[in-house]
């Protein structure tokens, strides 16, 4: 048997950066925090918790969810 490449495992949250303007997260649970400064998100393994400016929900739906604004940190919460 062989294993799979960790980014393939779907328990895993996926998250994708552009620059410091967008973040892109694959696997999310649910959004437990919300605010134009600070969001938090429930993954399978951990918290995400991610701060900056002017941060907004572009869109979510069952499998992703996409956060735009001035990123200054993310967190892993484990």
């Amino acid at each position: 048997m062989f294993d799979l490449p960790s980014d393939l495992e779907v328990t895993l949250p996926r998250v994708t950066t552009i620059g410091n303007k967008s973040i892109k997260i694959e696997n999310y649970i649910a959004i437990i925090e919300y605010s134009d400064k600070m969001i938090k998100i429930q993954t399978k393994n951990n918290i995400l918790k991610i701060h900056g400016d002017n941060l907004i929900i572009k869109y979510i739906t069952e499998e992703d969810a996409l956060i735009e604004g001035k990123i200054y940190s993310i967190e892993y919460w484990v």
